[in-house]
């Protein structure tokens, strides 16, 4: 376990030091990289003064590793592992026990709504246009990041991910990069930029 974390934190160093210094292959990834950087110092700010930061700075540590793993690995290999997306369901839940023990069964009914509408949307895309649009370790994902924000910052994370992605694209096509109907990019990095914004934003605002 000890050989694979620490391999996954060479590709993780290896992934941000590509994108944020503006080098090939991790260049596309550069507004995800700097995305998160800039929500963390965002988040770090919005503790100062706070009796109660001790919890909240460890679920975000927690959150940001999970996410830069998701970075590093989706990017390079357009794979997100179950066992982060097991990491990430069991963070968002252990959040949802302890900061809002009332509503802990209604969270875990929105990611079941939410993974559902997720991949039946994947799957009519794929009838539609004959290929898929959202690869299914993103819907997984995205049900599991429901844990952390609640179905009602979805929409939130979702535009984040799509203006993020779009930037991914220009960059490639400044490259000189074709790009097609069919073009394949990983949607994983461009998601977890989305959680973790919306994340943070919704710690600000209680």
């Amino acid at each position: 376990m000890m050989r694979a974390l620490r391999k996954t934190g060479d590709r993780t160093s290896r992934f941000f030091g590509e994108a944020l210094g503006w080098r090939t292959p991790g260049r596309p990834y550069a507004a995800v990289a700097w995305g998160l950087i800039a929500g963390a110092v965002w988040f770090a700010g919005g503790l100062a003064g706070d009796p109660g930061w001790p919890p909240l700075a460890f679920a975000g540590c927690y959150l940001i590793i999970l996410l830069a793993f998701v970075c590093a690995i989706d990017g390079r290999y357009g794979i997100i592992p179950d066992s982060i997306v097991l990491a990430l369901a069991a963070g968002g839940a252990l959040q949802a026990w302890l900061w809002l023990p009332t509503d802990f069964w209604w969270c875990g009914l929105e990611a079941v709504v939410v993974f559902a509408a997720a991949a039946l949307f994947r799957a009519a895309y794929r009838w539609l246009r004959g290929f898929d649009g959202l690869g299914f370790g993103d819907v997984k994902f995205v049900a599991a990041g429901t844990l952390w924000v609640g179905m009602e910052g979805i929409p939130g994370l979702l535009l984040i991910a799509v203006a993020s992605a779009l930037i991914s694209l220009l960059i490639l096509k400044s490259e000189g990069h074709e790009l097609e109907g069919k073009q394949a990019i990983s949607f994983g990095p461009h998601l977890a930029v989305g959680l973790w914004w919306i994340w943070v934003l919704g710690q600000q605002a209680t």
